[in-house]
C-alpha cells in the first residue's frame, strides 16, 4: 500500500489530468459505472468544527473508497492546519488497500477540477475575464483550474466581501504562486505546459471591493466561500455568464440569489445533495425549483463532448462535492506515484 502526502500530490497531479478523470467520473455516475453512497456529516462545535465522510465505487478503475475530511477553525491559532483527513482506496478484485492520500491537498485539486469541467462545457470558450469570490485556501486551485480550460483567460478579479485586505494580499502573489505550485507537474513537452506558461506570464490579477461591478463585467464567476446569505444578485449577472458555486456543502449555506435558479440554466453534481446541502437548497425551500428539476452535469457529459455555451443564457453549476471526484483523483495520483516510485509503501 502506498501513502502520499501533500508534497507527493503536488509532484504527481496536474490540472489537465485531474480535470479529465473528474469529467469521466461525472459521466460514469450517470451511466452507472460509478456509485456514491450517502454522505455522513457531524458538527462537533457549531460553525467551528465538523467532519464529513464521502464514499463510493468507481467500477471502471477497479477501486472503491472513502474520504474523511475534518475542519477545525481553531487550529489556525494553534499553528495547525484547519483541514485534515485522508482518502483510502481499495482494490475491488481483492479488497486489499491500494493507498492512502492526504485529503486536504487532494480536495484542492478535485474541487478546482470539479468546477472547471462545468466551465469547459458551459462557459464561453473564449472568455477573458474571471471573477473569483473568496480568497481562502481554494483560490489558487480554482484559478489554475479555470486557466486550464479557458485558453484566452487573461484577467482575474478577486473579491472577498468579508475580508477585502486578504483579497488584495492573495491577488498580489497569485501569479507567482500558480507558476511555482502547479506548472512544474505538467509535462514540459506538452502543449498544455507552454500555453499555460504563456498565459501565466501575461495574467492580470487584481482585487476589488465592488462586487456588483465585478459581477457585471465577468464572463465566468466562481464563488468559493462559507457564506450563508446571497452575495451575488440575479440582476447583476449578464446573459452568457457562467457561474460555478463551490461553497455550499451543508445546510444553511448560500452564495448567490436563489432567483438565479428561476432564470439560469442549472446543472448540479448530485441532485439529492444539491437540494439538501448545496446552493440549490434555498431555491428548493422557496419552491422555485424541485429536486427532480436539477439535472446532473453527468447527464450532459454522457450525451455530448461539445461546448454548450449560449450567449443569451446564464448557466450555473452547483457543486457540492462527490466521492467519485476524490476516488478518481486519488487513483490517478497513486498510479502516477507508483510509476515514479514516490510516497511511502507500507505493509499493514
Amino acid at each position: 500500500m502506498r501513502v502520499l502526502n501533500a508534497s507527493d500530490l503536488q509532484t504527481v497531479l496536474d490540472f489537465p489530468g485531474v480535470i479529465n478523470v473528474v469529467s469521466d467520473a461525472y459521466r460514469e455516475k450517470t451511466t452507472g459505472e460509478g456509485t456514491i453512497w450517502p454522505m455522513i456529516y457531524h458538527e462537533f462545535i457549531a460553525d467551528q468544527a465538523d467532519m464529513d465522510i464521502r464514499s463510493g465505487y468507481l467500477k471502471s478503475q477497479g477501486v472503491y473508497g472513502m474520504k474523511l475530511l475534518s475542519w477545525f477553525a481553531g487550529n489556525d491559532a494553534k499553528q495547525l492546519p484547519e483541514l485534515n483527513g485522508t482518502v483510502n482506496l481499495y482494490d475491488d478484485a481483492t479488497g486489499l488497500p491500494k493507498g492512502i492520500v492526504n485529503a486536504a491537498a487532494l480536495t484542492g485539486y478535485r474541487t478546482g477540477a470539479a468546477g472547471a469541467v462545468a466551465t469547459k462545457f458551459l462557459a464561453n470558450p473564449n472568455a477573458t475575464k474571471l471573477l473569483l469570490v473568496g480568497s481562502g485556501s481554494q483560490a489558487a486551485y480554482q484559478v489554475m483550474a479555470e486557466l486550464t480550460v479557458l485558453p484566452k483567460l487573461s484577467e482575474v478579479t478577486i473579491v472577498n466581501p468579508v475580508n477585502p485586505a486578504e483579497a488584495k494580499t492573495v491577488a498580489k502573489k497569485l501569479t507567482t504562486q500558480l507558476t511555482r505550485q502547479f506548472l512544474p507537474a505538467i509535462d514540459q513537452n506538452s502543449a498544455d505546459y507552454q500555453r499555460l506558461a504563456d498565459q501565466l506570464a501575461q495574467l492580470k490579477v487584481n482585487a476589488s471591493e465592488d462586487l456588483k461591478t465585478a459581477t457585471q463585467q465577468a464572463e465566468v464567476i466562481v464563488t468559493a466561500t462559507p457564506s450563508t446569505s446571497a452575495m451575488i444578485q440575479a440582476g447583476w449577472v449578464k446573459p452568457g455568464t457562467h457561474i460555478n458555486t463551490m461553497g455550499a456543502d451543508m445546510a444553511g449555506k448560500q452564495e448567490v440569489d436563489e432567483q438565479l435558479f428561476n432564470t439560469a440554466k442549472i446543472f448540479v453534481d448530485d441532485r439529492t445533495q444539491a437540494a439538501s446541502v448545496g446552493e440549490a437548497q434555498t431555491a428548493v425551500k422557496a419552491g422555485i425549483v424541485t429536486e427532480d428539476q436539477l439535472p446532473e452535469i453527468g447527464d450532459l457529459l454522457a450525451k455530448t463532448t461539445e461546448n454548450q455555451w449560449d450567449p443569451q443564457t446564464v448557466t450555473l453549476f452547483d457543486s457540492t462535492g462527490i466521492a467519485l471526484q476524490d476516488i478518481a483523483a486519488a487513483n490517478l495520483a497513486l498510479d502516477k506515484a507508483a510509476q515514479l516510485n514516490l510516497g511511502q509503501t507500507i505493509n499493514l
